[in-house]
């Protein structure tokens, strides 16, 4: 039996999380829990140096416990290129990778993710939703050399590239990605959005949330059997479609006019959305 805990969205520096007594609790929560694996979904810091080094910190902290995560929009921020998402060579780094747990029939299968406006009524007018990104989103300043429509058509093949594979080789899979893969996932529209402005900003931010299509590629595969995603934050409760199971297990973030935990300190946050599954 293995031991799996998956968390995402801690964002340490937003929250003000002393960035050397993280590792220890976290260290020592997964030491005392004997977890075999743990699996970040992306957001750690704005600045993927800073991201890096965590994990690598943290690893030689349980080196029992094997790491694994990808990157958010967050982490894309600072101190990464386009290429360099893509490709680094960080052997904890999951993106676009194939991972086998040892004697058994199980895959992980990492994808950052990416977004392609399918949320958001504004999907057949990309030029708008592109100028108002460049203004308002904080993921207009990440490299980036292609459409955000290119990019996730790219995440799709590198995804489906890897299904195939893990399909051919009779393994079952569980998939990690940041960004939201199914719009059955998302939250329901806040009553307070009464403005013809209001709403232009709630669909505009609903593009950049993910795509519908990396969840039909997933379900059309029957061997997948979870996916880990993160990215939106609160409390959203596991959901089952055509036999596959999406989690979310952000953390969220912690301010003074805008508090998305749902204890007081980001230790008892972290514990509390952190989820373990064991196979």
């Amino acid at each position: 039996m293995m031991k799996i805990a998956v968390s995402s969205d801690n964002h340490l520096d937003v929250n003000r999380v002393p960035v050397d007594t993280a590792p220890d609790l976290q260290a020592d929560w997964l030491r005392r829990r004997s977890v075999d694996y743990y699996l970040f979904a992306g957001d750690l810091f704005n600045d993927y140096l800073k991201t890096r080094d965590y994990f690598a910190r943290l690893q030689a902290r349980v080196p029992q416990t094997k790491i694994y995560y990808i990157l958010g929009n967050h982490d894309l921020l600072n101190h990464v290129t386009a290429d360099q998402a893509e490709h680094t060579a960080d052997p904890r780094y999951l993106h676009n990778r194939a991972v086998d747990l040892p004697g058994s029939d199980w895959r992980l299968i990492g994808n950052n993710g990416w977004y392609d406006y399918s949320f958001s009524s504004y999907y057949q007018q990309p030029a708008a939703v592109e100028a108002w990104k460049k203004v308002y989103w904080l993921d207009g300043s990440i490299d980036q050399h292609e459409t955000d429509q290119a990019r996730m058509a790219r995440v799709l093949q590198q995804t489906r590239v890897l299904l195939d594979q893990a399909q051919r080789d009779h393994k079952r899979v569980l998939f990690l990605t940041h960004f939201v893969p199914c719009q059955h996932l998302l939250a329901p529209k806040p009553a307070g959005i009464k403005t013809a402005r209001m709403e232009r900003f709630y669909q505009m931010i609903n593009a950049m949330l993910g795509s519908d299509r990396l969840g039909r590629l997933l379900e059309s595969y029957p061997n997948v059997k979870a996916v880990f995603y993160g990215h939106v934050h609160g409390v959203h409760p596991p959901l089952t479609r055509n036999g596959l199971t999406y989690f979310n297990q952000a953390v969220g973030v912690h301010k003074k006019r805008h508090d998305e935990w749902q204890a007081p300190t980001f230790a008892a946050q972290w514990e509390r959305t952190v989820r373990v599954i064991e196979l």
